[in-house]
């Protein structure tokens, strides 16, 4: 008798490696935590029913397929690997515009000491970045880049007065970084959690609508 446990853990890695997602990724999408993830690849447990119907179908598998042992994902529409490089690269081209405009600003004020436009040039590209890709990256890389933008912002504006400023040592404002990375990482786990209540608020709704519609068919 075939351990269907082992196989279905299994196959959940093999379809996240093919599908070449991290387990943080994959987390993401389904509103768990990547441990979660890990516990399921690990055959340690195993999500319910209802998680599993949602993983066929974002794999475009059925659930026969998960349970089988040569279960293999099907090729990635190439529209979706389209949108998905075209978004990579508007990212990429919106980072290194902000950094042409730096390179232009400094070049055509050569005499005077524009290096700090560089300084600026940091926290700037991270923000444009992370606007369009708010709904292409993962949370880990968002706050990566919140992060970054909050802290190169502290940097520059310190340096900025530094040189250009009243010649005073402003490094006090280094502890305002301290409250704003809090926040960072509070909104970050508050959207987590918000998307969670959401999507199993969404799966109670589904269940409720599904029984109501069995005892309708039932009392007829």
């Amino acid at each position: 008798m075939k351990d269907i446990k082992s196989i279905v853990s299994a196959n959940l890695g093999i379809l996240r490696k093919q599908r070449g997602i991290t387990q943080a990724e994959l987390a993401e999408k389904l509103n768990y935590s990547d441990k979660a993830i890990s516990r399921w690849e690990k055959g340690d447990t195993l999500p319910d029913i209802n998680v599993l119907f949602e993983i066929c179908e974002f794999y475009g598998i059925t659930m026969n397929d998960l349970t089988s042992e040569q279960c293999t994902a099907p090729e990635i529409d190439q529209a979706f690997q389209h949108q998905k490089m075209y978004r990579v690269w508007s990212c990429a081209l919106a980072g290194v515009t902000v950094w042409l405009f730096a390179t232009l600003w400094f070049v055509f004020n050569l005499p005077n000491p524009l290096w700090i436009t560089f300084l600026w040039a940091l926290p700037i590209s991270c923000g444009v970045v992370m606007i369009i890709g708010r709904t292409m990256f993962n949370w880990v890389v968002h706050f990566i880049l919140a992060s970054v933008t909050v802290w190169s912002t502290i940097a520059s504006l310190y340096f900025h007065i530094l040189f250009f400023g009243t010649q005073d040592n402003f490094w006090y404002l280094f502890i305002v970084g301290v409250p704003l990375q809090a926040m960072v990482f509070i909104f970050q786990r508050t959207w987590i959690v918000r998307a969670i209540a959401k999507k199993k608020g969404k799966n109670k709704k589904e269940r409720f609508d599904d029984g109501e519609e069995e005892s309708t068919q039932n009392d007829g």
